[in-house]
């Protein structure tokens, strides 16, 4: 808060203590009490300063001035703060050379005040007066010569009009004057900073963020548009001994914007375990939860767990597993950070993950029994957070019952989402099609569905039910295999069955899985080439080619992409494939 903030908000504090002091008052002695006392000319001035009445915000604060100068007060504070209005005040009037007499006469009697120098330099430095500015700064320098405040002022202001050379000339000599010129380390990252010297700003930065944390976020604003080639130079300095905080979080920090996340983390595991690591480590665990990047947030709560135990980290290093694909790590993390820990907090914590993973992996009965086994510590907020994941166990199960058992149990039949779903799975494509169509959160596989809905008036097919549970007990060949026979016989929606199937092939990453995709993809290009999956298929095709190697192949299906299907969406991934793949094909290729 500044100074006027501090004074106005004073002001009206006593004014409310005035009316509430005072309940023997009438009304307009009460009104009268509360008005400011605008025979202070500081209180004076902000208020005219408030309705932009330039002129009596200056005068007022030149009384101010006046008054703090006499003989016997000598009020510092009252000159600093009336100094810095007029600075305000007449800068915004386009007056701003009128400070520098008022500022003169302050330096008479207070000549090392560090304001009244700063607000001369400013003056001049802005006027162009740069030989008045050069002396203002040695007479201060004079004033004060053990003090890096003048350097530090004057540096910057050239720094902020395009003098670097001449920052340049002003930082080297405090650095002669004051022995190494430490206090200045972050003008002189800057300095470099401005004339490109990456390494002397990275090592420059490096003393800054050890001595002034604050420094960091412009430290890393800076070195992060540090040039590739340059960026190693950088890490080096960072990570040299001593290990401190600021270095390494600097560095972690950017890594992160250079994307280079595990390096990230690698940067901060050098560092001495205390409560300010494990804090860092903590808010990167998040980061990377945000970023989605599971495997490594794992990695980053794991340390935290196997330092501090806590409920929290262990949970979040479970959640980071079970959303890895890991659900048996999870069940395995949970298993040994709640080896001695029990109670209420305990299930809260790790019930809706075990929960979750018993799911992922088709054991839908453990997970109702471990539910079961801890009725007693399930309120009704756990229950709804359980809820989701136990219909999911039960489907992973193909035991579509008990999955709406669970579902109505938790009173999620009301829930649009779960119940587009299971009517999915039942075979019921009208009240699929209706609750899906609700649901705001449009995740992949939800999109794929409704698309494929949309290309049917078909309001029930168990076959097509069956297909889709098939998908969620992760049973993908027999998945395949049924999307594969409903293309026969599903009329307009054959090309988004077909497609469908060749997706799931393409997500086991085999070759023999890629090639059923291919001819999936084929099939649809050949037999359905006006239909929205057309374009996919070939661009697919491309992509088989390019995996084996058929460098021309590809470059003949992009092409063929571009002119078929020029207003596709992915007509402009398909150019971008079409240039890579030229790029590569030289005389020397087959």
């Amino acid at each position: 808060m500044n100074a006027r903030s501090v004074v106005k908000s004073l002001r009206t504090i006593a004014s409310v203590i005035a009316l509430i002091a005072m309940p023997s008052l009438g009304r307009a002695q009460a009104r009268a009490a509360a008005v400011p006392d605008t025979a202070d000319p500081l209180a004076r001035a902000m208020m005219a300063e408030d309705r932009h009445d330039l002129k009596v915000a200056a005068a007022a604060y030149r009384q101010v001035i006046q008054r703090a100068l006499s003989p016997g007060v000598n009020d510092g504070d009252q000159v600093d703060m009336a100094l810095l209005g007029l600075e305000r005040v007449w800068t915004e009037a386009g007056l701003r050379d009128s400070v520098l007499p008022v500022v003169q006469r302050v330096l008479l009697f207070r000549r090392t005040d560090p304001v009244a120098r700063g607000i001369q330099l400013r003056a001049l430095v802005a006027s162009a007066q740069d030989d008045q500015a050069r002396i203002a700064f040695t007479d201060w320098r004079r004033a004060n010569p053990t003090d890096a405040g003048p350097y530090r002022e004057y540096a910057r202001l050239l720094l902020s009009v395009g003098r670097a050379k001449a920052a340049d000339t002003v930082l080297t000599e405090a650095a002669r004057l004051l022995g190494g010129g430490r206090e200045l380390s972050g003008e002189v990252a800057q300095l470099n900073i401005a004339l490109e010297r990456w390494q002397p700003a990275a090592v420059a930065y490096r003393v800054a963020v050890n001595e002034q944390p604050w420094m960091e976020t412009a430290a890393l604003f800076a070195l992060q548009r540090t040039p590739a080639v340059l960026r190693d130079t950088v890490r080096l300095i960072m990570m040299a001994p001593p290990v401190t905080m600021g270095p390494r979080r600097l560095l972690s920090n950017l890594e992160l914007a250079w994307g280079e996340p595990r390096r990230a983390w690698s940067a901060l595991t050098g560092l001495v375990v205390d409560d300010s690591t494990i804090a860092t480590w903590r808010g990167f665990g998040e980061r990377l939860e945000f970023a989605d990047n599971w495997p490594l947030a794992r990695e980053v709560w794991t340390a935290v767990m196997e330092k501090r135990g806590d409920l929290a980290s262990v949970q979040r290093s479970a959640q980071a597993a079970l959303r890895s694909g890991d659900a048996e790590g999870a069940l395995a993390i949970i298993a040994r950070g709640s080896s001695n820990k029990s109670g209420a907090a305990v299930v809260k914590a790790f019930l809706p993950v075990q929960v979750a993973a018993l799911g992922e992996l088709g054991r839908a009965a453990e997970a109702q029994k471990l539910i079961d086994d801890n009725q007693s510590f399930i309120d009704a907020t756990l229950r709804a957070d359980l809820s989701k994941p136990l219909v999911g166990a039960w489907l992973r199960a193909g035991n579509l019952d008990q999955a709406r058992a669970a579902a109505k149990g938790g009173d999620l039949l009301d829930d649009d989402e779960t119940a587009g779903w299971l009517a999915l799975y039942g075979g019921d494509l009208a009240t699929a099609r209706k609750r899906l169509v609700r649901v705001d959160a449009r995740r992949g596989a939800q999109i794929e569905v409704m698309t494929v809905l949309a290309r049917t008036k078909v309001t029930s097919s168990p076959a097509v039910g069956a297909a889709y549970l098939s998908l969620a007990r992760r049973d993908s060949s027999k998945a395949v295999s049924q999307f594969v026979v409903l293309a026969d016989s599903m009329g307009e929606a054959a090309p988004a069955f077909l497609a469908t199937a060749a997706r799931i092939e393409e997500t086991r990453n085999q070759r023999a899985a890629f090639d059923r995709a291919l001819v999936l993809w084929k099939r649809i290009r050949a037999d359905y080439p006006k239909s929205p999956e057309a374009p996919e298929a070939v661009l697919a095709w491309a992509h088989s080619l390019l995996r084996s190697g058929d460098m021309k192949g590809a470059t003949v299906q992009l092409e063929a992409m571009l002119v078929d299907y020029s207003d596709s969406a992915m007509a402009p991934e398909a150019r971008r494939e079409l240039q890579r793949v030229r790029a590569l094909i030289t005389p020397g290729n087959p």
